[in-house]
């Protein structure tokens, strides 16, 4: 059991993070289904970081919200590696290709970059470092720093709910060796535990908030992919952890 949850943790760092693990660990339906178990865990690091580093900067230094909202997003997207970034490049490309969903799913695999996914990560890019500069200064560091584990439950639970669009591919042979049950109890697990942080340090009306825009827009971004890729991919996967981070820091905007 310990060997299987160190497992899994070391996986979800090493498929989710940049963060270097020099360890060959089996892939496995126990080892796949304790990654996913433990990828808030990646989370709950960004959002540690995130929030080591606005306090640090806040209190000695007299740097500007916007240049730290710069220096966290840039933290952030260190640590993931660019990977979701890339993931969200890809889908706009593929989609506003206005092509059918195998074309679609071509254009994703090509490891070029093209108008329109130059312009969604642009889009991306500003817009967090925007909505970023605009909370550093009032809002609370905890509701910053549960963001990044609520997107990875919500990325962990896609994964478990959502079809591959592919046979092939890494995210297709993750979603093969998922337990579904156990991983669905483990983020109900994680949710009520974000959830009871939240209302007790930040209030019952933004822990309520981000459970239902949560579980609305994941939903949502589901049928999406169904109907325009016929599934998900890694890419999509990617592409909704970023797009969540940025909906839900878009929701502290109204309880600034």
């Amino acid at each position: 059991m310990a060997n299987r949850t160190l497992g899994g943790l070391l996986l979800a760092f090493q498929f989710f993070s940049s963060i270097p693990v020099h360890k060959e660990i089996q892939l496995e339906k126990p080892q796949v289904t304790a990654m996913y178990s433990l990828l808030p865990v990646v989370g709950l690091v960004m959002g540690a970081l995130t929030s080591a580093l606005i306090w640090l900067m806040q209190e000695t230094t007299e740097i500007g919200p916007l240049m730290i909202a710069f220096l966290l997003a840039s933290l952030l997207w260190a640590i993931t590696g660019g990977l979701h970034l890339d993931g969200l490049a890809d889908t706009g490309d593929a989609y506003f290709s206005y092509q059918n969903k195998d074309k679609r799913l071509e254009i994703m695999g090509d490891p070029r970059i093209g108008a329109f996914g130059a312009m969604v990560l642009i889009f991306a890019i500003v817009g967090k470092i925007i909505v970023l500069a605009e909370l550093i200064p009032t809002v609370s560091l905890i509701a910053l720093a549960v963001v990044p584990v609520i997107s990875r439950i919500g990325l962990a639970v896609l994964s478990a709910i959502a079809k591959p669009a592919k046979t092939q591919g890494l995210a297709a042979y993750f979603q093969s060796l998922i337990n579904r049950r156990m991983l669905m109890a483990a983020m109900s697990a994680w949710s009520l535990l974000v959830f009871i942080i939240v209302f007790v340090f930040c209030g019952w009306t933004l822990a309520l908030s981000f459970f239902a825009v949560a579980v609305v827009a994941t939903i949502i971004y589901k049928k999406w992919c169904d109907k325009n890729f016929g599934g998900v991919t890694g890419d999509l996967l990617g592409a909704y952890a970023e797009g969540m981070e940025l909906l839900l820091w878009g929701v502290l905007l109204f309880f600034v």
